[in-house]
């Protein structure tokens, strides 16, 4: 089967599948994922002697490496298993040898996208703080303030280094495949099925940016990663290559990681969590000018870019 065929194949199989049913698929897909994920994690607990939610109740600032080693463990395997795994199988399902080309990870990006795009992210870092603030401001439940500062704790513990390899773990399962992961998900299937379905791409990245926030169960960050999360999207459809997104996300926790690092360490005097409970509305108006400078710069880089293709 030559690659015109294969598209059409994959073609075909969208025609006579609705695009809620092939969401539908998807979840499905992530559901049995999720399942085979539980079984690696109950499997290795065992083979570790260990049980990851006694682990995570008694996680604190005193807990040993190894806890701490064999949590993050499980949380990559989470990671794999609830994303990575399902976006693959997903794309491979419906397109086959061009699951690649349907995911738009088939090209490498251009080195100035990704610099703009890591630059842009960071620049957006007082817009979250904004975001943040706002949500801080509106009335929750105590039941899930009391939830979000116990996971805000957990974080905060699990992000101690104290062995050398420690700092690299964590980027590798907070950064790096999360980045992966979510991208190949929000952004890379779902942000794309969406503009396909209702024809508006502003309305689906908002859309994908919306259910990428909610699904973190995270609710007093929920504006403030949505902000992100459409960013994000805005970066995917200005540039057609998912790398730079996930450039970008992996930027974003990564920075986040090695600040809180230092910040243990005594290298740097601002706690990145009491950092995004402050505004400077100074910075923040400066970050916006600056966010709408590089935004505009990126999309004319790609249009520019997209005119000389099709010359």
């Amino acid at each position: 089967m030559n690659d015109h065929e294969i598209i059409d194949s994959a073609l075909d199989r969208e025609r006579i599948t609705p695009p809620v049913f092939t969401l539908a698929i998807l979840g499905m897909i992530i559901f049995l994922c999720l399942l085979l994920g539980l079984g690696m994690v109950e499997s290795y607990g065992y083979f570790k002697g260990m049980n990851v939610t006694e682990a995570l109740a008694n996680l604190t600032a005193d807990s040993s490496t190894s806890i701490r080693d064999f949590i993050r463990t499980n949380l990559l395997i989470n990671h794999l298993t609830t994303f990575v795994f399902p976006a693959l199988v997903f794309s491979y399902f419906f397109y086959k040898s061009k699951w690649t080309s349907f995911l738009n990870i088939n090209k490498i990006p251009i080195v100035a996208n990704l610099i703009l795009g890591g630059v842009l992210i960071i620049a957006a870092f007082p817009l979250a703080q904004l975001a943040f603030w706002i949500n801080m401001n509106i009335p929750m439940p105590n039941f899930l303030v009391e939830m979000e500062e116990g996971t805000s704790e957990m974080v905060r513990n699990l992000l101690l280094a104290e062995q050398p390899h420690e700092l690299w773990f964590n980027l590798l399962t907070i950064a790096v495949i999360p980045a992966i992961g979510e991208e190949l998900i929000f952004r890379g299937i779902l942000q794309k099925k969406l503009d396909e379905q209702l024809k508006n791409p502003h309305l689906a990245i908002w859309l994908a940016a919306l259910i990428f926030s909610a699904i973190h169960m995270q609710f007093q960050g929920f504006l403030s990663r949505m902000l992100l999360g459409g960013i994000l999207g805005y970066m995917y459809h200005w540039t057609g290559n998912l790398w730079v997104p996930i450039f970008a996300h992996l930027v974003n926790n990564a920075v986040q990681i090695i600040g809180q690092y230092f910040f243990q360490k005594g290298m740097i005097e601002t706690n990145i969590d009491q950092a995004i409970l402050d505004v400077n509305w100074v910075m923040t108006l400066v970050a916006f000018a600056v966010v709408g400078v590089l935004s505009f710069a990126m999309k004319k880089l790609n249009d520019r870019n997209q005119e000389e293709l099709t010359i």
